[in-house]
């Protein structure tokens, strides 16, 4: 049992600093493909922002302010990045590119279906009204993906 909590923990400060950078990284990008999608969708750039904001204001609707839009990024940019660290805690089970890439795009998914699937239908409405939910599913599998290049290097010799 030591043994496996000494190879689970080794590296885990490299892991979980690759993991906020990766989930910021992804994050943005995640917050790009939203925002595009909105604008497709004719909506404002900003709906998704404003539509993160609920989670932080607890609101069964986007209230379109200014100061909700500044809570809606930073609400976002610190779920993505605590996303990336809870990923690079879950690194050490994926020993090759090819089961890094297949975790990585489960892990989007799951998160998926945690946080619009489950979170949606018990605490935050919105989420199941108001996002495409099929465009929401291939972006988070596409957010999982782009946290694979971050942990490519601590695979598993670093890692492990």
């Amino acid at each position: 049992m030591e043994a496996t909590i000494a190879r689970l923990t080794r590296g885990i400060d490299a892991r979980l600093a690759r993991g906020s950078v990766a989930g910021l990284a992804a994050g943005l990008v995640f917050l790009l493909m939203n925002m595009g999608w909105a604008t497709r969708s004719d909506l404002p750039a900003v709906a998704p922002l404003l539509d993160i904001s609920t989670i932080f204001n607890v609101a069964d609707v986007p209230d379109p302010t200014p100061e909700n839009m500044a809570v809606g990024l930073v609400t976002h940019l610190t779920l993505s990045m605590l996303f990336g660290i809870g990923f690079a805690v879950l690194v050490p089970w994926f020993r090759d590119l090819r089961r890094l890439t297949l975790g990585a795009v489960g892990y989007g998914l799951a998160l998926y279906v945690v946080n619009f699937q489950i979170l949606g239908r018990i605490a935050f409405p919105w989420f199941r009204e108001g996002p495409d939910q099929l465009f929401e599913l291939v972006a988070h599998g596409l957010f999982g993906l782009m946290l694979v290049p971050f942990f490519i290097g601590m695979r598993p010799r670093d890692a492990v």
